[in-house]
């Protein structure tokens, strides 16, 4: 586990899900130093990478950084793959295409900025080994990284193991005074933090529409063999109500449904978003972790399109049923 200054990685600011020990002079020779970030997953249509490099300059951070040709590389400049190993069997190389896509202005240039793509739905396996491979225009190695394996998950099985009734809805658990809603589910290899999400569907004029509500985030021990959170219906309903207030609809039909989707992450990705900081001070540096040699950044692996649908619970009942509560709102939400 390597890692480096928080200073390093600021300007990876891609509207993605966004580290190697690199010793440098801010007045020392200019060294060719990429800065890499990519995240798999299998049930996405197309993969992607963004490489930037980092820039010695006599100027402040904030200057360098808004000037576009310090920090990307020009198209043929550099080549991009993934290589996908079974044991020591090379089994897959995917080579990634050039292409512009749309940055926000912001500490860094924005604009349109060079970002890498491959189509991988389909292409991407369980039992592989990936490793990024960066390469110069002859073709001599730039940076690498260590080796990702993908999160698995069989469909065959179910996602959560428990929910009462097989519905969607919040109830008095035994030892606890306030009403919950329960889940639980079986650890997935290679995964290791999981945040579940409600989606929770409503219409306008018949419309569909949903909001997604992140629920407690999860990092359960090596050795359990599941997972399980208790998320209360008084914080549910809070977080409903402010995701719902921005819709300024006057009138929300709700829809019976609900899906719980499963997100988690590699332990590459959990080790960086456990000591990654919010870029607050660009003077001020921050350890982050990282696993690119010859650069810095990330490359890890996520699953974001796990979910199980649910009836919901269809109580009225004052003071206990979901819908009385739903009803009382006051977003604008109807029963119908």
């Amino acid at each position: 586990m390597k890692y480096i200054s928080r200073l390093l990685l600021a300007a990876l600011l891609l509207p993605l899900f966004t580290s190697c020990e690199v010793e440098f002079s801010p007045n020392a020779d200019w060294k060719n130093v990429p800065v890499v970030y990519c995240l798999l997953d299998q049930d996405d249509d197309t993969s992607w990478v963004r490489v930037e490099r980092c820039h010695l300059s006599n100027e402040g951070v904030m200057a360098y950084g808004q000037n576009p040709d310090s920090i990307n590389y020009r198209e043929g400049e550099i080549s991009v793959a993934i290589l996908a190993y079974e044991g020591d069997r090379l089994a897959d190389s995917i080579p990634f295409a050039y292409t512009l896509r749309q940055r926000d202005s912001g500490a860094f240039a924005g604009g349109m900025q060079p970002i890498y793509y491959a189509e991988t739905r389909g292409r991407l396996m369980d039992n592989y080994d990936y490793f990024l491979s960066i390469r110069k225009a002859d073709g001599t190695k730039l940076a690498s990284s260590s080796a990702v394996r993908l999160i698995h998950y069989d469909n065959r099985n179910r996602l959560f193991s428990y929910m009462k009734n097989d519905k969607f809805g919040f109830y008095e658990i035994s030892g606890n005074s306030s009403a919950n809603c329960r889940m639980t589910w079986n650890l997935l290899p290679n995964a290791r933090l999981y945040q579940p999400v409600i989606r929770f569907y409503y219409a306008v004029n018949g419309e569909r529409r949903y909001v997604d509500i992140p629920c407690p985030r999860k990092t359960p021990d090596y050795n359990a063999a599941s997972a399980e959170i208790y998320y209360p219906r008084s914080v549910f309903l809070a977080d409903l109500r402010t995701a719902l207030l921005p819709d300024t609809a006057s009138r929300k039909e709700y829809l019976k449904r609900v899906d719980i989707y499963l997100t988690c992450c590699t332990e590459d990705l959990n080790a960086y978003l456990s000591t990654v900081n919010a870029v607050a001070d660009l003077t001020q540096g921050r350890e982050s972790y990282c696993n690119i040699e010859g650069g810095v950044g990330l490359f890890a692996a996520r699953r974001t399109h796990l979910f199980s649908s649910y009836p919901a619970d269809e109580s009225q009942v004052e003071n206990s049923g979901l819908y009385y509560f739903l009803q009382n709102l006051g977003v604008g939400l109807y029963l119908p």
